[in-house]
């Protein structure tokens, strides 16, 4: 499942996921990565409401003959999962940003291997920065970094454990590792190197763009 049905606040008044990216549209990367990718079910497509014919248009061109859905989101991210969950038919999902252009087939792969001997597995990466725990404008905690992994996606999820864990509470939650911890269930841990940014703001899109150029070249 590849999520874009977010409104892109912090990119500006243009939208994000159709912004040129090295010569496509940054959603393209990702439908043309999945499409390629081992043991690909169904790819579910979640676009904003009334978004669904411009979404299908884009995946007919980037992912071709693949069996694809495109189906409407909701407000909240937790709202566009659910969606498209509904729309998957097997027991694994994997749970894709569409603000992640760089995801590469051998990194779903492996999260998608990872997640195969319990509830699931999620794309991260250590932190290197030194993180504080800040409230009202004072530190109030100093976390050791060397526990903390900055979350991303692809997530793979059960998909039913996923669906009942949302069921307990109609709260949001900020990655479906987060969902699926409501039921006590922990998820495997990838690390996702790197390179597999997520198009936040317009520079990101430089770098990625310079990322794509130099993979190209190799």
């Amino acid at each position: 499942m590849i999520v874009a049905a977010g409104s892109s606040t912090r990119f500006g008044a243009a939208d994000k996921l159709m912004a040129d990216l090295h010569g496509r549209p940054v959603l393209a990367w990702s439908l043309a990565t999945f499409a390629a990718a081992d043991g690909l079910g169904r790819l579910v497509v979640v676009c904003a409401p009334g978004r669904e014919g411009e979404f299908a248009g884009l995946c007919a061109k980037w992912s071709p003959g693949s069996d694809v859905r495109v189906v409407a989101g909701g407000a909240r991210r937790r709202d566009s999962v659910d969606a498209g969950l509904r729309a998957c038919r097997e027991r694994y999902v994997a749970i894709h940003d569409g603000a992640r252009p760089m995801v590469t087939p051998a990194l779903i792969r492996r999260v998608v291997e990872a997640a195969a001997a319990g509830a699931g597995a999620i794309a991260a990466t250590p932190v290197t920065d030194t993180i504080k725990q800040v409230d009202s404008g004072r530190i109030t905690a100093h976390p050791d970094r060397h526990r903390l992994w900055a979350a991303q996606t692809p997530q793979v999820v059960l998909r039913q454990a996923w669906l009942d864990a949302a069921a307990m509470s109609d709260n949001d939650e900020t990655d479906d590792a987060a969902m699926l911890s409501r039921l006590g269930l922990e998820c495997a841990v990838v690390d996702a190197g790197t390179e597999n940014l997520k198009v936040t703001r317009p520079i990101d899109i430089d770098v990625a763009a310079r990322i794509l150029a130099e993979r190209e070249q190799e």
